[in-house]
This record gives structure tokens, sequence and C-alpha cells, in this order.
């Protein structure tokens, strides 16, 4: 008796989460709101491409549409949802429309989930509306100028170089301080190691003229006979001036170094170097399933005398890129990823509406936002003398814990990704959706409906 009636009342609970969504979009859709919004966002997708030009070559112009036309439509929808959301409750608090809930049959967190979830349709649609505006552009640009679809519409697997944990590198790179007595006298261990694992991944490595440095990688998906890998490197120097580069790779199955391919390098610093190996190639090798181990080896041959050092940041760039699925797939994964990233925002907002007024609740809003963006530029850019000053060490706080708080949600960048031709991961795509669009309103829903029960009786008084 008591499974049925819990049935009853999750099934019950459900169709009143429905019922209020389905009022909230009914609602939204009769406003100026909406349709100013897609006004908005049809001249960002349709005029933004003509005003803003790329060099001319496929991959400029793409880069255009794919980065700044989805950026620009995507900053306009977050802002759009995150005041939006602010306005939901609070608009109907300040208006006293909020007491009719106190009695209907209609929980608070139902409430909260109802205008929730209209939130996420509304954003479903637009969202949907902007991806397939710019890949209807994208594909009549490839028709127009005659450009390869198989060169523009890529989607690459990335396989980094096999390498050290964070942890460990940080580790190793501490305990060589340690051994110099250089460590930093203002910090302790563990704020130490902290600092090293956020810096790990912009670490340089050098490597100078007549010394040479390798890399193992495992590719997640083996590649067939038909197939290609393709190697991208980027170097830089010390003081990031153009430098001529004479050096060569060689890129051979592990274990196996007479199965090699080996390419001259006569290029420049600061550009990424990319070539394409057939695994014809490495017809001599027996391998059944495919090839997955690989090795590559770069060695510098410039004039000791005269060539500068090379740098390059092992965890950044070097990358073997194997084929990846289709393009179309790849921008849905961008436009999901997105999705989220506006869910989160939603949910957000809507506590924020639930605990403060309209005005309060935007401000509060735009202001954490804002924090946001700025904390992520401060951890990345701050250095040890501004961190020593103690007029900054407020400011660094707060921007590293806006940081810390902010970075999963913003840690997958789809847009990077499909300007580069590079598959989004699925692991990263799951990760994206557990935490934007599940955990982190799970967490907002408790207390906005804590909130709103005691806003309610509290009008109801």
């Amino acid at each position: 008796m008591k499974r049925g009636a819990l049935h009853i009342d999750v099934v019950g609970s459900f169709w009143r989460v429905v019922g209020v969504a389905l009022l909230a979009l009914r609602a939204a859709l009769r406003t100026k709101g909406v349709a100013a919004l897609l006004a908005l966002l049809t001249v960002c997708v349709l005029v933004l491409p003509r005003v803003v030009k790329g060099d001319g070559t496929p991959d400029g112009d793409l880069h255009i549409l794919l980065s700044y036309t989805l950026g620009f439509s995507f900053g306009i929808l977050c802002l759009a949802t995150l005041w939006a959301a602010c306005a939901l409750f609070a608009a109907e608090i300040d208006s006293t429309r909020m007491q009719l809930s106190a009695v209907k049959p209609v929980r608070p967190t139902e409430f909260w989930a109802g205008k929730w979830l209209a939130l996420l349709a509304l954003n479903a649609a637009l969202l949907t509306a902007v991806y397939a505006g710019v890949y209807a552009q994208v594909r009549w640009r490839i028709h127009r100028n005659g450009w390869s679809e198989a060169e523009c519409l890529q989607s690459r697997r990335v396989t980094h170089p096999i390498l050290p944990t964070i942890q460990q590198e940080a580790r190793r790179v501490y305990e060589t301080l340690r051994k110099q007595n250089a460590l930093p006298k203002d910090l302790d261990e563990r704020a130490t190691l902290q600092v090293l694992e956020e810096k790990a991944s912009e670490r340089y490595d050098v490597i100078n003229p007549g010394e040479r440095m390798r890399w193992r990688f495992h590719l997640p998906r083996p590649v067939g006979r038909a197939e290609s890998v393709t190697v991208r490197v980027r170097f830089d120097t010390e003081y990031s001036t153009r430098e001529l580069i004479k050096g060569s790779f060689q890129l051979s199955l592990a274990g196996d170094p007479a199965q090699a391919v080996e390419v001259k390098l006569d290029d420049f610093t600061q550009n990424e170097i990319e070539f394409v190996v057939d695994t014809q190639a490495f017809a001599g090798a027996k391998k059944e399933g495919g090839l997955r181990d690989f090795e590559l080896v770069f060695r510098h041959i410039g004039d000791p005398k005269q060539a500068a050092a090379l740098m390059l940041r092992n965890r950044q760039d070097v990358v073997l890129l194997t084929p990846g699925g289709a393009f179309g797939a790849n921008l849905v994964r961008a436009a999901v990823i997105h999705w989220s990233v506006l869910a989160l925002l939603a949910a957000f907002g809507l506590t924020l509406s639930a605990c403060f007024s309209m005005p309060v609740a935007v401000f509060t809003a735009t202001l954490l936002l804002m924090l946001t963006l700025v904390g992520n530029s401060v951890v990345r850019e701050v250095s040890k003398e501004d961190e020593r000053e103690w007029q900054n060490k407020a400011g660094i706080l707060v921007s590293r814990t806006v940081y810390r708080i902010s970075s999963r949600a913003l840690k997958a960048e789809p847009l990077l990704a499909l300007s580069h031709g590079e598959r989004i991961d699925d692991e990263l795509l799951g990760a994206s959706l557990a935490w934007n669009a599940v955990m982190a309103p799970l967490f907002f829903i408790v207390i906005g409906g804590v909130v709103l029960r005691r806003r309610e009786l509290a009008q109801g008084d």
C-alpha cells in the first residue's frame, strides 16, 4: 500500500512539474522578450560572419563561423537565461501572485523544477536554431567556394602523450626546488604544491640545439590501414620571437623502431606545425585490430652557436590526431555542452530569484558572472611578485575561490575544439552534463525550495 501511494505521489508530482513548465513556456512565448531574443540571435548568426572577415582561407572563415558566431550567440543566451531566471520568482513574489501557490496542491520544489524545465526547453530550441543556422552556412560556403569537405569538416580524436599525473609532476618540481633551496618562503608545502599543480599545464620544457625529445602515445581507438595519423606540434622560444626551426620528426610504432616515418622540418616557431602520416607507411607491422601505440621523436639539428633553444608545453603543444567520426555529431556534442551550462545558469538564477528581489538578484548574478570571468584570467596571469603584495592578496584569494568553484562547470571548451577540428571527448561531455545539468541544479533546487516555502508563508501571514 505504501509503495502504491508513493508511486501515485511521484506520478502526480511529475505531472504537476510538467504543468508548471507548460504554463511558464506559454507565458514566455506571449511576451516580446522571446521574439526580441530570437531576432537578436538571427542578426548574430547571419550578419556577424559578414562583418567580421577572416583571412580568406577555409580555416579562417570557418574559425569566424564556429568561434565568433557561436561564441557571441552563446554569450547572449547566457545573459538572457540568467536575467530571465532572476525575474521568474522575484516578479511573482513582488506582485503577490506567488501567494496563489499556497492554496494550490503544488510544492515549492515543483514550482522551481517546472520553471527550470521551461527555461531548458526554451534554450534547447534557441540553441538548435543557432547551431542549425551556423551549420547551414558552413555547408553553403563549402559548396560556394569549392572547398574540400574532408579538410573543412573535421572531427579528430586528440591523444596527448603519456605523462606523469599533474600531482606527480608538481611533487617532482617541488622536490627539485627544495634541493635547490628555491622554495617560496611565504607558502607552506600544501600551498606550494597547489600552485605547482595549477601551473603544470603551462610549464615549458626546453630543447637545446643538438638535443632530442621523445613522446609515447596510446590511442584510445586504434587506427586502421586506410586511415591516417596527424602530428601537431607548436614550438616557442624564450622571448617568443620568430626563429627558423631546423629539425626532424620521426614517428614510429612503439617497440618497433624499424617501422618509422621521418619528416624534415624547416618552419618558424609560433606556428602550429602539422603533418599527416598514412598508416600504409607501417605496412610491414603485423598488428591485429589496428595500430594503437606510437612513439614520436624530435631532434633539434640547429647550429649550437647560432640557433635558439626551443620550448614547448608537453601537456598542450604535442598531440596526435586520428579520425573521430562525423563533424555533424561533433557539432551536436558542442550544443549539448552549451545547453548544460545554460541549465546551470538557469538553476542559479532561479535560486537567486527565490532569495532576493529582482534588482538584487540580477545585480548579484551579473557580479558573480563577472567575477568568474575575471577570476579565470587572474589565476592564469598572476605572478609570484603580485602574490606578495598585501593589497593584492584579498583579490587573488577571491579570484582563486571563484575559479575553483566555476572551473568544473567551464572545463569543457567546445568552440575551441570545433575550430581546431577536434572531437569533443565523450567523458568530458558526460562530466559536463552530470555536473551542470544534474548535480549542481539538485543543490540549487533544495535551497530554492526551502526559501520559497518560507517566503510563501511569510506572504500569507
